[in-house]
């Protein structure tokens, strides 16, 4: 696709809906005044997560699943804002300290999908939204930069000086170019059949399977304060990015992983299945399947990688299947429910 086509095409999509750019003023005016610098130190722990929630954000969504992890420390995280937002000293820099290269982020789960878009808000007609629908976008429309080695803070200085590029060259917000990618990129994308490797293998037990579907997402909200996250790190990607939740694999794609971890003492690679409803004999075949996947395309020398299912119950099928292995265990739950 061409870049003018793309803009084209843009275009006559915001004609037909003009709430785009309603949207766009709201948000700006709302978090840009809230997380200005001389605003910060009044900061609340529910006021930042409301901007990661895309019914507030109107654009970015996925980031809520970090919210937790990034408050945890809320003096902490006004420390790290107050960098990321101070001009006085250049971007870079800013960004070298909060996503230090070959290093752990300031914060764990402050990568660029919550960075940029905050850079963004405050200063609108300077920094442009750098994450992976960017990423993806640009390199669709042949202006992603050929980049060996760098740094994030590097990589992100020259994908801001494109972003702004096509902004003034075609009149454009950086909204507004923030959405030409997401436009170019899902016009694009392949419809992903079903087959036997899909996540939506048949359920076999609608009940285990919605309490089991609300079960991932509440791991992962309270993930700093279960036995789980005191041994395992949600994964990361080089952008500081907590990419572990169905983390989705590629090339070839055979499904999603429900929770990718790494060992926090061992830094092996870890990954959890719930059993969502689904046979034994199913969940086995497809954990074993996605270790496999991790192994040949994530581990590095030294590192290993295991399994763990947690399902609300065993059962024979699944206590002799994994009598198999050696490095997948079974976890089991128990949820109660009160009211009185």
């Amino acid at each position: 696709m061409e870049l003018e086509e793309a803009v084209q095409r843009l275009r006559e999509e915001l004609a037909k809906n003009p709430t785009r750019a309603k949207d766009e003023k709201e948000v700006i005016a709302k978090y840009g005044q809230m997380f200005k610098p001389e605003n910060l130190e009044k900061l609340e722990k529910d006021d930042f997560k409301s901007f990661l929630l895309i019914k507030n954000n109107k654009h970015w969504e996925g980031i809520h699943r970090q919210g937790n992890m990034i408050t945890q420390d809320m003096d902490k995280l006004k420390g790290a804002l107050r960098i990321l937002l101070d001009k006085n000293i250049p971007i870079k820099e800013r960004l070298d300290i909060l996503l230090p290269k070959n290093k752990p982020s300031f914060i764990k789960g402050l990568g660029r999908a919550v960075l940029t878009p905050m850079l963004f808000v405050v200063y609108p007609s300077e920094y442009g939204v750098y994450n992976s629908v960017c990423e993806a976008g640009m390199k669709e429309l042949g202006l992603y930069p050929d980049f060996s080695g760098e740094s994030f803070a590097e990589r992100y200085v020259k994908v801001n000086e494109i972003i702004n590029d096509v902004s003034g060259q075609y009149g454009l917000s950086l909204w507004q170019v923030d959405e030409l990618w997401w436009d170019a990129t899902t016009q694009q994308l392949p419809t992903i059949k079903k087959t036997q490797i899909e996540e939506k293998d048949k359920i076999e037990n609608l009940v285990n399977f919605g309490l089991e579907t609300h079960l991932e997402d509440f791991l992962i909200d309270n993930w700093e304060n279960i036995p789980l996250g005191n041994k395992f790190d949600i994964y990361q990607d080089e952008n500081g990015d907590a990419i572990g939740q169905q983390y989705r694999t590629k090339e070839p794609y055979i499904g999603s992983v429900d929770i990718l971890c790494t060992d926090k003492e061992t830094n092996d690679f870890v990954v959890i299945e719930l059993k969502k409803g689904k046979s034994s004999d199913t969940v086995v075949g497809q954990i074993m399947r996605y270790i496999g996947w991790v192994k040949q395309h994530l581990v590095k020398e030294g590192q290993n990688v295991r399994g763990i299912i947690i399902a609300n119950a065993s059962d024979d099928k699944l206590r002799y299947a994994l009598l198999a292995t050696n490095n997948v265990e079974l976890l089991t739950y128990e949820v109660k429910f009160i009211l009185k």
